[in-house]
């Protein structure tokens, strides 16, 4: 395994580590706790982890992003350790697709957070930032042009 791997999984076991924190953050902020990461106004734990963005149907939005860190874990699982032995191809372009649609979300929250809450949440910003890394990982991975990669998709 290269560094790039490595990076990659510490990316990855980091990013699940801070989303069960948010969760828990989440909840205890819901019981009345204080945060610690409430700057001021505009760089507030408490107002983005309360505010109505911050669940989808009850769930919190940490829980989404464990998914999301562990699928894309999967994702480079098979294609370094499982796809010789499985003979599972184009697993770099899947992985990328993965990363890019994380990355609209983490777009999209970061609108949320910016324009709808106002306030930024430095928990969720490093979450964002690991999703940044593994997305720029995953571009970097790829071992043909993506052009490549939808031919063997759709015309295999």
């Amino acid at each position: 395994m290269n560094g790039l791997y490595l990076i990659f999984f510490l990316l990855v076991g980091v990013g699940i580590s801070v989303s069960f924190y948010l969760i828990y953050y989440h909840y205890a902020e819901k019981e009345g706790a204080e945060g610690w990461c409430n700057i001021n106004s505009q760089i507030n734990c408490n107002k983005v982890i309360l505010s109505k963005y911050s669940e989808i149907s009850g769930v919190p939005l940490g829980a989404l992003g464990i998914i999301w860190f562990l699928i894309a874990g999967l994702f480079r699982y098979f294609e370094t350790v499982a796809s010789s032995r499985m003979r599972v191809s184009n697993v770099q372009f899947y992985l990328f697709i993965w990363s890019s649609i994380g990355m609209c979300a983490v777009m999209g929250l970061v609108y949320l957070e910016i324009f709808a809450v106002g306030a930024i949440c430095p928990f969720c910003t490093f979450c964002h930032i690991l999703a940044t890394g593994i997305f720029i990982i995953s571009y970097v991975s790829l071992k043909k042009p993506l052009s490549d990669y939808l031919r063997d998709v759709f015309y295999q």
